[in-house]
């Protein structure tokens, strides 16, 4: 049968290849590129074909009276990109006569590109510039979609003042959310459609206090705390909408066993994440309108819907003044961020602005919001395996950034600018002193043909780049980073876990000062003071592949370790255990809100599920439970409680009774599952009770 299969596949490509070399033989020259930049950035536009290095010789710019005007035009590194620079604000047009090309033949003409630059972000103006903008879209996606064909055919917050768990939150002062929550001795927690509220305020006597239903069709992902106020965050699938909404449903819980709906707002789309900060919410997501209707001669409102119970019950489109485009982008994704003033019970009305050019990554300080989404390059892939290096083999990335500054629900944007390589999490972004600082992965670290490489890159206030680390660990990529103050710590691996300590006081010219090599890696760096990280990941080994002959690296069991960087140049691994066997995991490797911490004892914990190897590839469930540890820089790393439940048979984990956070309430330590909420003594972990949730 697998012959057969082979065979068919042989002759449709055999029969294709006439067709695909009339097409390969005249190739044209095409142009990619926003319609719009910024004056504080460059802009540029791609070609489909190579320049000549002499080609601005062949290269001028001309206004919006055709009169040629002074500009800076730059080739980048790819030789298939300008960079045009140094404009006032105005409507231009980039000609590139057709010498400039290295491709010559009938179909290279000469280009000419018509762009503008703008002071700042302004509102779409019309249904109908809007609707252009989409049908632009539309006709490039539809080139871009024959030209693919042609190529596949080829081939640490404080301590809250109750004494009670925290959120995990990357920056003080911004509030990320979690499933679970503390609040004056209650215990908030998700499960299903509805929030469990746990009366905990008595360890040895745990109550279950209420239930907040939600809606069926409602999913909850997180939730936070803000003063009385409890915000429910999710997403609702909307049958008479066609379409599904980001929400944010408010309750009062002045008295926590009567919770009170206060209103609820939504935004079209799916949820990217929150943050909460100067006594506001921020909702941010994506929404990705059918523009493709365009295609059948119809008109779809292509707007974001909105809603806000205080206006009423209706969804609304949301008005052409509160859509804007983001310079250099060309994506049918709107990035879209509502703004709730919680002051006051949050009674006013909610803010939402919609921006096209789609995001997948954020970072955010008090006074500023970042998005990131991926750029795909424009380098051909080999027509030979086109498609499965698509599939298993991530393409090349670069970053672009987008920064918005912040004050309370007025935002105001800043600018945007492009890093080469792709970024892990928020994590690997920061401000500091008003400077942006990223680090990024370029290329697969599994490509032997043109290695990965990893960047540090720092921005000043208006997104220009003031000084950057480039090329560290060629071969491996970023498996975590965390900056402290004016340290960076960044975690590669491939085969070992480097560990770089890069001093970042000067963004003009940070510096890696030391680099530290162990077996395993980190997935998530988490500082214990100025000179010490607790790293959390898995330990690794190296087997030999008696087929390719090759050795390789697997995972085995959890790590846990203390690195000591008070001699910046040497870092040191001060201290470590191994957690569990080959299999085991805990969430908080890949979400770092599973961290539990306890200032007062110096205790870090997380859930767990641990396994251990068995015969052959086996590996066989022991069981699961959480872990707390006592970690300070004198003593290392000490297990202080082992709260385990043994397997007693069962070959994987219980889902209902898997632990999903660790929390405290004074004296008193909680784990809390699906269907039950656990009570011990804080000092040695003494079981208290038990309540099962139904």
């Amino acid at each position: 049968m697998k012959k057969k299969w082979v065979a068919i596949s042989l002759i449709a490509v055999l029969a294709m290849l006439p067709g695909i070399f009339m097409l390969m033989s005249t190739p044209k020259v095409e142009a990619q590129t926003a319609s719009a930049s910024m004056t504080t950035h460059s802009w540029q536009v791609s070609f489909t074909e190579a320049l000549k290095e002499n080609a601005i010789a062949n290269v001028f710019v001309t206004n919006s009276k055709n009169q040629k005007v002074a500009a800076t035009v730059t080739m980048g590194e790819d030789k298939k990109t300008m960079i045009v620079s140094d404009l006032v604000p105005g409507s231009y047009k980039l000609h590139v006569k057709k010498e400039a090309f290295v491709l010559d033949g009938p179909k290279t003409t000469s280009q000419v590109i018509a762009f503008t630059i703008i002071e700042k972000l302004e509102a779409v103006k019309s249904e109908q510039e809007l609707q252009q903008y989409f049908e632009t879209l539309l006709a490039n996606s539809q080139k871009e979609l024959n030209e693919a064909t042609v190529e596949l055919a080829k081939s640490d917050d404080k301590a809250s003042a109750d004494k009670s768990s925290t959120t995990n939150n990357q920056v003080e002062g911004v509030e990320e959310g979690d499933i679970v929550v503390v609040k004056d001795g209650f215990i908030y927690a998700v499960k299903d459609q509805g929030i469990t509220v746990v009366d905990a305020k008595d360890p040895k006597n745990l109550k279950l206090a209420t239930t907040i239903k939600l809606k069926e069709s409602q999913y909850i992902s997180k939730l936070a705390l803000y003063e009385n106020l409890l915000i429910v965050i999710g997403d609702e699938y909307l049958e008479k909408v066609g379409s599904s909404m980001s929400t944010a449903t408010l309750y009062d819980i002045s008295n926590p066993k009567n919770p009170k709906l206060i209103r609820e707002v939504g935004q079209e789309g799916y949820l990217q994440d929150i943050r909460i900060t100067n006594d506001t919410l921020y909702l941010i997501g994506n929404m990705y309108p059918n523009y493709w209707m365009l295609r059948e001669q119809k008109t779809p409102d292509l707007k974001p819907k909105t809603f806000d119970s205080v206006e009423g019950n209706e969804y609304k489109s949301l008005p052409l003044e509160k859509i804007s485009i983001l310079p250099n982008t060309m994506d049918g994704t709107y990035s879209l961020i509502t703004t709730v003033d919680l002051k006051n019970g949050a009674k006013t009305t909610a803010n939402t602005k919609g921006y096209l050019g789609g995001s997948s990554g954020l970072y955010m300080s008090e006074n500023a919001l970042y998005l990131t989404t991926p750029i795909y390059d424009g380098n051909p892939v080999p027509a030979t395996g086109r498609m499965m290096d698509m599939i298993w083999m991530p393409r090349t990335t670069n970053t672009q950034v987008f920064k918005w500054n912040v004050d309370g629900t007025a935002m105001n944007f800043v600018g945007t600018t492009e890093v080469k390589g792709s970024v892990l999490n928020q994590y690997s972004m920061d401000e500091y002193e008003g400077n942006f600082r990223i680090v990024t992965t370029e290329g697969n670290a599994w490509d032997e043909q043109k290695i990965s490489r990893n960047h540090l890159f720092i921005f000043d206030k208006n997104l220009q780049e003031l000084g950057a680390v480039k090329d560290l660990a060629p071969g491996e990529k970023v498996y975590s980073a965390r900056f402290m103050g004016e340290k960076a710590y960044v975690v590669t691996f491939k085969q070992v876990d480097p560990l770089f300590v890069i001093d970042v006081a000067n963004p003009k010219k940070p510096t890696v000062l030391g680099e530290l090599k162990i077996p395993g890696f980190s997935n998530y760096l988490h500082p214990l003071d100025d000179t010490h990280l607790i790293g959390i990941g898995y330990d690794t080994e190296q087997r030999y592949d008696a087929y390719s002959k090759r050795n390789f690296t697997v995972t085995t069991n959890m790590k846990m370790s203390l690195f000591d960087v008070s001699d910046f140049k040497n870092p040191k691994e001060q201290s470590t255990v191994k957690i569990g066997g080959e299999g085991s995991y805990s969430e908080v490797q890949y979400n770092p809100k599973a961290l539990f911490r306890n200032k007062e004892y110096n205790y870090f914990g997380f859930p767990v599920v641990l396994y251990d190897a068995g015969k052959g590839d086996e590996i066989v469930y022991k069981g699961q439970g959480a872990q707390i540890y006592e970690i300070t820089s004198d003593k290392g790393i000490v297990l202080k409680g082992n709260i385990v439940n043994k397997s007693t048979g069962d070959q994987y984990e219980n889902w209902e009774q898997r632990v999903q956070r660790v929390v405290y309430i004074d004296d008193a330590l909680y784990t809390v599952a699906n269907n039950e909420v656990k009570s011990y003594q804080l000092t040695d972990f003494k079981p208290l009770d038990t309540l099962t949730i139904k």
